[in-house]
């Protein structure tokens, strides 16, 4: 057996007895994230207003320099370009199980989790790899473009329902594990993009109807990098800050933004909860009514599943908030002051998101190597060195991941207390107001961490 059919996705293939029982770890987790937030008080807590959200940066003329050379930008589009084609290519005319296939490890793992997680902690990797803006620019050069239309103030609603149109052909569809299927969307989206950029303009449509822009610039103002642009879109200035801190930035403010972060952690979450006895139980309550409704009664009964999640994770962050405005005791606008603090949640969703897929990253990546020698199945022999590859396991050990996931959920929790606090300095102006106002974000963060490491060891720990 190949070393990919013998792995699970988003698994471990093996248990892991827990040496002390579950609600343990989670009371821990929880105790963890509320010492933090006293910490945080007695360290930060007298930053109010401008002050608290103000923060250290350094700049990095090495990097401005790189910034400034076409060659970051070529070279980046490049291997975004080829790996859309790869994609496609395979994903039509390679093997059509989804483990001996390059299209569904380029997607799921290279892409969808690995990339996110390295422009969490490096900064916004899709601006140099979008492969739609490389085929866009080298039009450019030889036929220049303009716009046709002028795109309608839409905010980011196309992106944040082209986010969650991706989250269904990931998590709802059951057709995310068929390469031709894979290869057909990401075609389908290639065109689809391509057209808007050129009847719209480049810029306008990238940053409010292409979804992964929009996700990768979130993202990226967690990261370290911060890059300063003229009118003119050229960079004048690159910066290294802490983790975290870009997020407090200001910025648009609007119940789209506000829904398409949440949409970042109802997905993810909605990924494990599918693992789990729970959702078993869901589905089978349901069967009278997606039973008849046949093949498309899978999509349904997921499709429902996870608006209901994203539902309830906006309800509670509503109410969370407006218990924060309440306890501010200050008039504030609310869309404005709900969009802000709704990006101190990031942390969470990228933590989140580096736990779940940390197993999919360290071990099953490997999987693409030996595909390498033949990556349409047939029977090629490209690159014979690497058809023997074997595998390391040595991150992959279930306790090791288990406590890797312990630390990391954790600590994006800490970062996201921390930041929510300043948020609160700055939107409230004194500490008391801020202090007060803290307490229902502070136990909405304590029920994300239980919650998050509970629906993390459903799948892969055994309480003793």
């Amino acid at each position: 057996m190949s070393f990919a059919t013998a792995i699970f996705l988003h698994g471990f293939g093996q248990r892991y007895d827990l040496p002390i029982g579950l609600a343990l770890y989670l009371y821990a987790a929880g105790a963890v994230v509320v010492i933090s937030f006293v910490l945080v008080v007695l360290f930060a807590g007298d930053q109010v207003g401008a002050k608290a959200v103000e923060y250290p940066r350094r700049a990095a003329p090495f990097l401005l320099s790189v910034a400034r050379t076409p060659w970051p930008w070529m070279v980046g589009g490049l291997i975004g370009l080829l790996g859309l084609l790869s994609i496609i290519i395979t994903g039509f005319f390679g093997s059509t199980n989804n483990y001996l296939n390059p299209s569904e490890f380029l997607m799921w793992i290279y892409f969808w989790a690995a990339t996110v997680i390295l422009s969490g902690l490096v900064g916004n990797l899709w601006s140099l790899l979008n492969p739609w803006t490389a085929i866009y620019n080298a039009i450019n050069r030889i036929v220049p473009v303009r716009p046709i239309w002028k795109l309608p103030n839409v905010g980011i609603w196309p992106a944040t329902a082209a986010y969650f149109a991706f989250a269904c052909l990931e998590l709802t569809s059951g057709m995310s594990g068929r390469p031709w299927f894979v290869a057909t969307a990401a075609l389908v989206y290639s065109a689809v993009t391509l057209a808007g950029m050129f009847l719209f303009g480049r810029d306008e449509w990238l940053a409010h109807c292409e979804g992964f822009t929009v996700l990768f610039d979130i993202i990226g103002r967690f990261s370290p990098v911060e890059a300063e642009r003229d009118e003119a879109g050229r960079i004048v200035a690159v910066y290294l800050r802490p983790w975290g801190v870009g997020l407090l930035k200001p910025g648009p403010a609007g119940w789209d933004r506000v829904l398409f972060v949440i949409l970042m952690l109802s997905t993810l979450a909605f990924d494990g909860i599918i693992a789990t006895n729970n959702w078993q139980d869901f589905t089978i309550a349901l069967q009278p009514i997606w039973l008849p409704m046949g093949p498309f009664g899978f999509f349904f009964v997921r499709t429902l599943g996870l608006v209901l999640l994203t539902i309830a994770f906006l309800l509670v962050f509503i109410t969370s908030m407006e218990m924060v405005i309440y306890l501010g005791k200050r008039n504030v606008d609310l869309k404005a002051t709900i969009t802000a603090f709704s990006y101190t949640l990031v942390p969470i969703a990228l933590v989140y998101n580096a736990a779940h897929n940390y197993s999919y990253v360290m071990v099953q990546s490997q999987a693409l190597i030996p595909l390498l020698n033949d990556p349409l199945g047939k029977g090629w022999h490209l690159w014979p060195a690497v058809a023997s590859f074997k595998p390391s396991f040595a991150l992959a050990q279930a306790s090791t991941v288990w406590y890797a996931q312990v630390i990391l959920i954790v600590l994006g929790h800490v970062i996201a207390v921390y930041l929510s606090h300043l948020r609160a300095g700055e939107r409230f102006r004194t500490a008391q107001r801020a202090l007060l106002s803290q307490y229902p974000m502070l136990l909405l963060m304590v029920l994300y961490t239980m919650t998050s490491l509970w629906i993390l060891a459903q799948p892969i720990t055994r309480e003793v």
